[in-house]
């Protein structure tokens, strides 16, 4: 939590409700910068605007970096939606960790309310986002027909 004492002062800088408002109407590319200073600036305007974050590497390593920086900004949930990066020589069958892993993580992507969502950053590569996500409906509790049969 070192870095969230930071973004809550950043927050509440008249430039941020400067970028927050044109924000609205374009996009923001940050290029040039390096990570530290991307994530401060990405999860300044992310807390400020109340909104989750959803940071997509290229790799498993740069990912990992992402998370550990965005850990430190004060993001009450922090999630790594993992990816197979793993040789198809391995003995043990890293699938199943992977889809246990990614499942947890939309599950509770699910579960969370609006208002905890908003304190809600994602960290992955863009390799994990290629399949086909599955629907989120299994996912929701009150959808479920054996959670309703136990109310």
């Amino acid at each position: 939590m070192a870095l969230s004492s930071v973004t809550r002062s950043l927050a509440r800088l008249p430039l941020t409700g400067e970028l927050l408002a044109k924000l609205d109407r374009q996009t923001l590319r940050l290029s040039g910068l390096a990570r530290l200073p991307k994530g401060v600036a990405v999860s300044t305007l992310a807390q400020a605007a109340g909104k989750p974050l959803l940071v997509v590497t290229a790799t498993l390593e740069e990912a990992g970096r992402w998370a550990a920086n965005l850990e430190m900004m004060g993001w009450e949930t922090m999630h790594f939606y993992p990816t197979s990066e793993s040789s198809p020589y391995e003995a043990f069958d890293p699938e199943a960790e992977m889809l246990w892993g990614q499942l947890q993580v939309l599950a509770d992507l699910v579960a969370l309310s609006e208002e905890k969502r908003a304190g809600l950053a994602i960290v992955t590569t863009e390799r994990a986002l290629q399949p086909h996500l599955p629907p989120s409906r299994p996912f929701d509790p009150t959808a479920s027909p054996w959670r309703r049969a136990w109310r």
